[in-house]
């Protein structure tokens, strides 16, 4: 960033693939000093080895569980403390394991939330102090985080969230200069995607059928694009532009729509 000595420095959770790693390619080819964090190394690696023949000037990464608050507080400390500043902390790592509230265990959704909301929590609570006027955070959510949607019991109560925690950052940090957005993508061909998609129940698969699919490169994409543009909802995809204008009156029908499919899979 403009007065910022040497490359910009981005932290990237959940950038061994899907979206994060999207994300990382982008900021890589404009020469930014990336930091990918993701729980395991052999996948961080080959990311590493991907972007690094792609072209990355400086990259390093950092395999840790971002449920672990002292881990994630660590981690974020050195890099802090190797570059003075983060300029863009991006909170992309997630887990998505559909299943009927029924069928999941209490655990399960422990984990979901461990993950999706304080995972990303932990790390924007230990980035703060390093991120200076001018730097931006941005939560990468879900179209989940607008409506309920029956098998994302576990899945879609930390997506609302961050949003809800989205909607308070943006006002408590605007003074500071720091500006922050959420990204509320739709199904995205990643490898998290492929993995929901072994757990989802029929009627959940049934329901969610219409919504699209997007490439990570698109998200990402779109992430960038609408973040420089100082959007604070990025919103890849105009399904989901609706969605998030129209959430409210579209809730009931859609819940009408699950509620019939529900049945009729009920009925088999």
């Amino acid at each position: 960033m403009a007065g910022n000595p040497g490359p910009s420095v981005a932290v990237i959770s959940g950038g061994s693939s899907g979206i994060g790693l999207a994300l990382a390619r982008l900021l890589a080819r404009e020469g930014w000093h990336l930091h990918l964090i993701a729980r395991r190394p052999d996948l961080l690696d080959q990311a590493r080895a991907e972007l690094l023949a792609g072209g990355a000037a400086s990259l390093e990464t950092h395999s840790l569980d971002v449920a672990d608050a002292a881990a994630c507080a660590a981690a974020i400390a050195a890099i802090g403390a190797a570059h003075g500043r983060i300029d863009w902390l991006v909170a992309s790592a997630g887990l998505a394991e559909p299943g009927l509230f029924t069928e999941t265990p209490l655990a399960s959704h422990r984990r979901h939330m461990d993950v999706n909301y304080f995972g990303s929590l932990h790390l924007v609570h230990a980035g703060l102090p390093f991120l200076p006027r001018g730097s931006r955070i941005t939560l990468v959510s879900s179209a989940a985080a607008f409506v309920g949607i029956a098998g994302y019991s576990a899945y879609g109560p930390g997506k609302f969230a961050l949003r809800g925690l989205a909607d308070s950052l943006r006002l408590e940090l605007e003074g500071a200069g720091i500006a922050v957005s959420v990204a509320c993508p739709p199904d995205t061909d990643t490898p998290q995607y492929a993995h929901e998609n072994r757990t989802k129940p029929p009627a959940t698969r049934e329901i969610t059928a219409g919504g699209g699919l997007l490439s990570a490169d698109a998200v990402a994409r779109s992430i960038l694009d609408g973040a420089r543009a100082g959007q604070f909802m990025l919103l890849p995809g105009w399904p989901i532009r609706l969605l998030g204008l129209f959430h409210s009156l579209y809730a009931p029908i859609f819940r009408w729509q699950q509620r019939r499919i529900l049945r009729r899979h009920a009925g088999r």
